[in-house]
């Protein structure tokens, strides 16, 4: 079982590629009673702490090469590495969520943490965007990503588990 993501670690966030991403994915969620939405980008980002890949959700207003003048886009708060990536230090600017209190399957997401979005709702829409577009084996290898099994069509099963925990911080 990979580590999980601890704060002080490092991770290699690739380039942003418009064209290899496609269109980011919309988080829906209820806030204060209202409708909430947000556009993020699902990677997979590179601990080099620990070598392992770790499922990484970034606001788009945070990554996308047309909003580097946001003051909390990527190139303003992690190291660029020519050719590589930007090198980010987990720290309390970035959330996680998990599969359970075992630390299993965490993954990350960077975004205003003014958002409360639960949980579930980052591994729901990543594992549905993922059937729609590319069928049910896509939509298995995001659940695996996510140290998740079982069929696609369970997805609504798994994210139960989830609901109720909001994202944490590091």
């Amino acid at each position: 079982m990979p580590s999980p993501v601890q704060s002080g670690h490092e991770l290699l966030i690739d380039l942003f590629d418009g064209g290899a991403l496609g269109a980011p994915l919309t988080v829906k969620w209820q806030q204060n009673f209202t409708e909430r939405q947000a556009s993020y980008y699902r990677v997979d980002a590179y601990n080099t702490t620990t070598d392992e890949p770790v499922p990484f959700f970034i606001a788009a207003e945070f990554y996308k090469s047309s909003t580097a003048s946001n003051p909390h886009h990527i190139t303003k708060v992690a190291t660029l590495i020519p050719g590589e990536g930007y090198k980010l230090r987990v720290d309390d600017k970035l959330q996680y969520g998990q599969k359970n209190a075992s630390d299993e399957s965490r993954f990350v997401v960077y975004h205003d943490k003014e958002r409360k979005p639960y949980q579930h709702r980052f591994i729901e829409t990543a594992v549905l965007s993922t059937l729609a577009k590319s069928g049910e084996g896509a939509a298995e290898k995001v659940l695996a990503s996510f140290g998740l099994s079982g069929a696609a069509s369970a997805v609504t099963d798994i994210a139960k588990a989830y609901i109720g925990d909001y994202l944490h911080t590091f």
